[in-house]
């Protein structure tokens, strides 16, 4: 997007009283990533035996006032797709914090939910 485009997109969001930030076209964008990487925090603490799905997901949804766990949004989104997701912004980034645990990733390639 070519900054003239920018303001002018700003501009309008001002105009109509809507509060807005243009960030770059990136793998993931902001909610997904965001997402992405709760579920796969998530999906760390269950693998390492901390907490049982239900748990995480109930944890979530009263600290934080979300609609939905972690393993239920990733049943929601698809295994799949939050894989994609993390591979994608580890590819691009090299940072190892999009690195997909190993759970995510079975239960990804198998086509399974995360439902108990």
């Amino acid at each position: 997007m070519q900054e003239r485009d920018k303001l002018s997109l700003e501009n309008a969001f001002n105009a109509l009283g809507i509060e807005g930030k243009i960030v770059d076209d990136r793998s993931g964008l902001v909610g997904p990533r965001v997402i992405s990487m709760i579920i796969n925090e998530a999906c760390f603490l269950f693998q390492e035996g901390s907490a049982s799905m239900k748990d995480v997901d109930l944890a979530m949804k009263l600290g934080t006032n979300y609609p939905y766990g972690p393993f239920e949004w990733a049943d929601k989104i698809g295994a799949e797709n939050v894989l994609a997701i993390l591979d994608g912004l580890l590819q691009e980034t090299g940072n190892p914090r999009y690195k997909a645990s190993s759970f995510l990733r079975k239960i990804a390639l198998r086509k399974e939910s995360f439902r108990d």
